[in-house]
């Protein structure tokens, strides 16, 4: 019996189901192993027009990629033409399975290279997790690999679990990956706009626009859950791409009240943002679809940078360049120096609540926000300082005139709608 396939190294499937059965029999020292079926898509499609091995070549590099992500104690098989298996051990939960699958699926988000062309890849997984439902390795085997025609129907990309291991919670997560990218095209995903409002300006100069979902089904789904879905099932993309169309369309609708020196600022996931093909993206947006000379500003997370710093600023320089604003969200949260607000081509930092919430009450919050306005002006950054939301901590901010507040004390996030409603308030202050 072979030990390794010839052209990618891995086990081949007799050696991999010898070993997992080892495993199996030792279940006593084994804590929560887990089978991964891994089937990619159509790898010979790309040898017409590329040559006649291209699928081979590809092959041995995610052969190598899954040996570098495996650990010591894991088996990996190549167990037919375009698929792989993978045995991991100490799988704590099922969500700590689901994170493993969806790093494979990461890892085919960039492209592979072979002889200066780019190759996309894309996968279906099943995951079957050891129980006394498999008294064999040929058992778990076979199981996983029907799970993984089970993700195969919901399209490219898909987890799927065997269904007697999943819970409540996380079958829920999976039906609302299933069902995003139709939300996203029919009208499920909406948008709302809270508005920003300057002290020195007296009105509104800008809106933040925020994403929200409203299931048939299961009503409203807050962003805390579908925004990670959306990343983790590579969704946050189209999503991010909708979200600049509906800004752009708001640009023009704001051109017809006459407010065309109005701000609106758009939060940009990392996933998106370390993209190779978002610069590109975003300047086909602003050409087609009339973004250019507009006050358009990416939000970015502050924890976003600190992981980030030595890529961010060639990154944030070429967005700059298309024209684009640059803000930092939540500052103050994160846990990195001021060094980037010097290096980076910031324009505006948004203080968090955290800073904000109790300050009439708390004179070292109203002492330290004020040094950090004071950095701020000095560094020539604007300010938008978050969460206002009573009449005691509006007034407490009144006494730093060159800043522009954010909270539920001014605008509430409401739909476009409302937003135009209260035209008359945006023009003239509150």
């Amino acid at each position: 019996m072979r030990d390794k396939d010839l052209l990618t190294g891995l086990y081949t499937q007799e050696k991999f189901l010898s070993l997992l059965e080892q495993k199996l029999n030792e279940t006593k020292n084994v804590s929560g192993l887990a089978l991964f079926y891994i089937e990619f898509d159509d790898l010979a499609r790309f040898n017409g027009t590329f040559g006649l091995d291209i699928d081979e070549q590809l092959l041995v590099q995610l052969a190598a990629a899954f040996t570098q992500m495996a650990e010591q104690s894991d088996l990996v098989a190549r167990v037919g033409t375009y698929r792989f298996a993978w045995v991991s051990e100490n799988i704590s939960s099922q969500e700590f399975a689901y994170d493993k699958a969806h790093a494979v699926l990461n890892l085919l988000h960039e492209p592979f290279c072979i002889a200066d062309n780019m190759f996309y890849v894309t996968a279906s997984i099943g995951i079957c997790i050891h129980c006394h439902t498999y008294d064999s390795a040929v058992k778990m085997l076979k199981s996983a690999e029907n799970t993984m025609r089970d993700a195969q129907k919901k399209g490219t990309n898909h987890i799927a679990f065997a269904s007697s291991e999943m819970n409540p919670l996380l079958k829920t997560e999976l039906r609302l990956m299933k069902d995003l990218p139709s939300a996203i095209d029919n009208g499920e995903i909406y948008f709302v706009y809270q508005g920003q409002y300057s002290y020195q300006e007296k009105c509104f100069v800008g809106a933040e626009l925020l994403t929200r979902w409203k299931h048939p089904e299961l009503g409203e789904i807050s962003p805390a859950v579908f925004i990670p879905l959306a990343e983790k099932s590579g969704m946050i993309g189209p999503l991010t791409t909708k979200t600049l169309v509906e800004t752009s369309q708001m640009f023009g609708k704001l051109d017809t009240m006459g407010l065309d020196n109005f701000s609106i600022s758009v939060n940009i996931s990392p996933y998106v943002l370390m993209e190779k093909s978002f610069c590109d993206t975003v300047s086909f947006l602003i050409e087609h679809y009339g973004l250019a000379g507009r006050k358009l500003h990416f939000e970015i997370m502050e924890d976003t940078i600190s992981q980030n710093l030595e890529n961010f600023s060639f990154l944030l320089q070429k967005i700059k360049e298309r024209g684009i604003g640059i803000e930092i969200d939540d500052y103050g949260t994160g846990h990195t120096s001021l060094n980037y607000l010097i290096s980076l081509p910031i324009d505006c930092i948004k203080i968090d609540r955290t800073f904000v919430t109790g300050i009439d009450k708390n004179r070292k919050k109203y002492a330290l926000l004020h040094a950090i306005i004071d950095m701020a002006k000095a560094l020539e950054i604007d300010v938008i300082v978050e969460g206002v939301e009573t009449e005691q901590e509006d007034k407490m901010l009144h006494g730093f005139e060159q800043i522009t507040v954010q909270g539920y004390y001014y605008s509430k996030p409401v739909r476009e709608e409302m937003f135009f409603s209260n035209i008359e308030k945006i023009k003239t202050g509150v």
